[in-house]
């Protein structure tokens, strides 16, 4: 396969995409012997799993000496899923042993896995569920990309140089201590969260393997010869290129979050998309172009966000909304709707999607949005808020008023419901307890978006003035409900289940079938294991 003469646009593998998908195929198929190129529509790698956490969830994982098994696993998934909600079991085994079989090829060919100590499943305590063991990260010092440093693309939600690991079993969830070290270790380029788990596969693929990487080219068509997928059209700086690839081609260029009716599609109030601008549909449309069915997959996830001082995506004009993911847990908060109510547990926000999707129809209105995030001078001074670290100004976008009267009049919402629920929130405060949405009760939520100083990490009475709302927005993760129809080895199918020769799809790309609910670190794992098990298929046999 290798000794043959090739010229410049003749591969055995392409990979559509630069982010962890793309790279992870483009690993294992270097690895088995193949000629690969990636193929990158921006000057940046590293795909929305930069912007990610950068968890990866891994049951039974060969890290992990806490004696897992994937009986536990599946009983954990099946708890998340709910009942009465069908499940393929025998194609979620599969996955799951795919999983720990990928992660520990991935580990021995260099990508820097380690466990994150102390990180328990979301709903732990639980059926099936770990106090720790399940969630992995990796950590890669930014000198060893070489020139691709440069072209890694940039955390925009989370501050790197300290490692999950050190956040939940060093510093045991101490905001102070997590602030001061990384002020420590600013100017180390320590990377970490998705950066990080991006960085693990850049360094292996392009930088120890020399992978050929061509940026600034963005797939345009797929090319079939006698109904299979041979290569594809992409366009470069200096025009259409037209590129061969002889075992198949890979699709791993996410979601649709960025198109223009994916708001529609995921059934939500508004979708703007977090994820990079590249996020756009892609998949989707050449995936269709060659007769690939489009099913969907696990439920709608978004997140609430803000947009603070005009901030772009790096690397574009595209207007960048912070997640707030670790911001809305901390206590001396709450998230109201226009009737001053709360609508679910904000210290995870996993919990407020069933509330940003309830339409109201008898008022023929959204029920719980627009909504505003409501907090104190306390919360102000003692935790950070976006990019804002703790006690800085806030800008403009974050209203100042001196009670909260003046505030629910400011903002526009029932100020008697706004009174009821910080009388009722402040008693649970100070209690410890919320009796309405349990907030704190998660104990991923209390470590990771919590302060260990309080009786319950999440909870603080909104009471000193000044007081503080912020206009929030729905925002997309990436993490698109529609997706390509797939095999257990990542083969793209049609409406009929036959597969679209030549042709493979993983990440957001492709619909997640496995479970309906939500896993943090699920999503990063299931890319690099579909992207694995795509090249491991496509150059089986001669």
């Amino acid at each position: 396969m290798t000794g043959e003469q090739r010229g410049r646009d003749d591969y055995d593998v392409v990979c559509v995409g630069g982010g962890l998908g793309g790279l992870a195929a483009a690993l294992r198929a270097h690895d088995l012997g193949a000629r690969v190129l990636v193929l990158e529509r921006s000057t940046m790698v590293g795909g929305v799993a930069a912007y990610s956490g950068g968890f990866c969830w891994v049951g039974a994982n060969h890290l992990d000496d806490a004696g897992d098994t994937l009986e536990a696993t599946e009983r954990y998934l099946d708890h998340v899923q709910g009942a009465d909600r069908p499940v393929d079991r025998e194609r979620r085994r599969t996955y799951l042993e795919s999983a720990v079989e990928a992660t520990r090829w991935f580990s021995e060919a260099g990508v820097p896995f380690s466990l994150i100590r102390g990180a328990a499943d979301l709903y732990e305590p639980g059926p099936g569920s770990t106090s720790q063991g399940r969630l992995v990260e990796c950590v890669v010092p930014g000198a060893e990309l070489g020139a691709w440093r440069e072209h890694l693309r940039p955390s925009v939600y989370y501050r790197t140089g300290v490692s999950r690991d050190e956040i939940y079993h060093v510093l045991a969830g101490d905001v102070d201590a997590k602030l001061a070290l990384l002020a420590e270790r600013e100017h180390d380029d320590l990377l970490t969260h998705g950066v990080g788990l991006a960085a693990g596969f850049v360094r292996e693929v392009l930088v120890r393997r020399g992978v050929e990487c061509r940026l600034e080219h963005r797939v345009t068509e797929l090319v079939r010869e006698d109904g299979r997928v041979t290569g594809v059209v992409a366009e470069g700086p200096d025009g259409p290129v037209r590129i061969r690839a002889r075992r198949g081609v890979v699709l791993a260029v996410g979601g649709y979050g960025n198109a223009p009716d994916a708001a529609e599609l995921e059934d939500v109030p508004e979708l703007i998309e977090a994820a990079p601008p590249v996020v756009a549909g892609d998949g989707l449309t050449l995936g269709q172009d060659v007769g690939a069915a489009v099913v969907r997959g696990a439920d709608p996830f978004v997140v609430l966000g803000a947009r603070f001082e005009e901030r772009t995506h790096p690397g574009s004009d595209e207007p960048l909304y912070s997640q707030l993911l670790e911001n809305l847990g901390f206590p001396h908060s709450m998230i109201v709707n226009r009737d001053g109510h709360r609508f679910g547990d904000e210290s995870y926000y996993g919990a407020l999607i069933r509330g940003l999707r309830t339409y109201d129809s008898r008022r023929k209105q959204w029920a719980n949005f627009p909504c505003w995030l409501v907090l104190d001078d306390t919360f102000r001074r003692q935790y950070p808020l976006g990019p804002y670290p703790p006690g800085a100004d806030y800008p403009d976008e974050v209203l100042r008023f001196e009670t909260l009267e003046q505030l629910a009049e400011g903002i526009g919402v029932d100020a008697a419901g706004l009174a009821g629920t910080v009388a009722t929130y402040n008693v649970a405060a100070r209690t410890g307890e919320d009796l309405e949405f349990a907030r704190g009760s998660l104990p991923f939520a209390r470590q990771a978006y919590g302060d260990p100083r309080y009786p319950n990490p999440n909870l603080g009475a909104v009471e000193t003035a000044p007081f503080y709302a912020l206009p929030l927005h729905v925002l997309g993760v990436g993490l698109s409900s529609l997706g390509l129809a797939i095999d257990s080895s990542a083969r793209v199918l049609r409406r009929d289940g036959t597969p679209v020769a030549g042709l493979y799809a993983t990440g957001n790309a492709a619909a997640t079938r496995e479970l309906k609910g939500y896993v943090t670190g699920l999503a990063n794992t299931r890319n690099y294991t579909y992207a694995w098990r795509a090249a491991t298929d496509m150059l089986a046999g001669p």
